[in-house]
């Protein structure tokens, strides 16, 4: 019996693609076919298919909720990619996304400071605007919009280098909600409708669902809680379809910050309350808190010490967080 012939380079490289083109609709399936390209790479012999089927799985893990798993997909991808600078840029950018998701913002903070500078030296500008996102997102979560809306200005600066619709609409978005947390609305509002403007030539389900969920927070701002609603069960419904842990947990949030407005204290408790459960897997202390601080909030009138409960939680997971250096 003839022995099965090893994959060829160009195969696995085209599994890869496919795993990583799937992985905003489908992260399952993505993981699954990045696995396999993983495993016929270690099989042939093929490094750099390693180190990328390893940068794809790591990103369908994180994107899971799979933290741990991430951090340990990405550390062996690294551990082959030194002498790559453009593939060892990539998996820092995603390590630090992953460090940051786990409260360890001091570390992911150094990790894409480090991919920044790898980056800009080899040109790698894309990778550098993804880096600088991030280091705007470890400033937003210690309410450091003004320092991340600078970080978030400089990757903006850089989007000259790409004609990447996705990548513009990332940027866009996170400007968008660093302006609404300094109350410029008005600047949130037109900084959004870029992003929607940009989100029409590309569908990906990440991006509309944060688009839907920030027109929301926008509106509730205002006081229009009809149409606020509206756009944040648009949000959550797009995440379920995505299965995407931390956006319906963020949806969730909205849906319930919502409710405290109009003082329907019962119904956001069994909002905040899914957003929790989702929120505790996902083990982010950024959005803990902030479901934390709205529990409190909906229990005042319900029951004082689950309120007392929950203010105490929010309290310890906002002392927990590291501080970036």
């Amino acid at each position: 019996m003839l022995a099965r012939p090893k994959a060829l380079p160009s195969d696995i490289d085209r599994l890869i693609a496919s795993a990583d083109e799937i992985l905003a609709t489908q992260a399952n399936e993505g993981l699954q076919l990045a696995g396999h390209a993983l495993s016929q790479a270690q099989a042939t012999g093929y490094i750099k298919g390693e180190v990328l089927a390893g940068l794809v799985q790591g990103k369908a893990q994180l994107m899971l909720g799979k933290h741990q798993s991430a951090l340990a997909t990405f550390g062996q991808a690294l551990a082959l990619a030194q002498s790559s600078p453009n593939e060892k840029a990539l998996l820092l950018e995603q390590l630090g996304r992953c460090h940051l998701d786990l409260g360890e913002a001091t570390e992911a903070a150094r990790i894409w400071t480090e991919c920044a500078a790898l980056a800009l030296q080899n040109n790698n500008f894309t990778t550098f605007i993804l880096a600088q996102i991030g280091l705007g997102q470890v400033h937003f979560g210690f309410e450091e919009y003004a320092a991340a809306l600078q970080c978030h200005y400089k990757a903006f600066d850089f989007l000259h280098t790409s004609h990447d619709p996705v990548l513009r609409s990332q940027v866009y978005i996170n400007i968008a909600v660093d302006l609404y947390s300094l109350e410029r609305l008005d600047e949130a509002k037109t900084m959004l409708q870029s992003a929607k403007d940009m989100s029409l030539s590309v569908r990906l389900l990440d991006h509309e669902t944060e688009i839907y969920r920030v027109s929301g927070l926008l509106l509730l701002k205002q006081g229009d809680l009809e149409n606020a609603r509206t756009q944040l069960n648009i949000a959550l419904k797009i995440s379920l379809l995505q299965d995407n842990p931390w956006h319906k947990a963020s949806s969730l949030l909205g849906l319930g910050q919502c409710d405290l407005a109009e003082q329907r204290w019962d119904h956001a408790r069994a909002q905040l309350d899914q957003a929790l459960a989702l929120a505790t897997k996902l083990a982010n202390p950024h959005l803990l808190c902030k479901i934390h601080r709205a529990l409190s909030e909906a229990h005042i009138n319900l029951d004082a010490d689950t309120a007392a409960t929950h203010h105490f939680a929010y309290t310890r997971h906002q002392h927990s967080l590291q501080r970036p250096l």
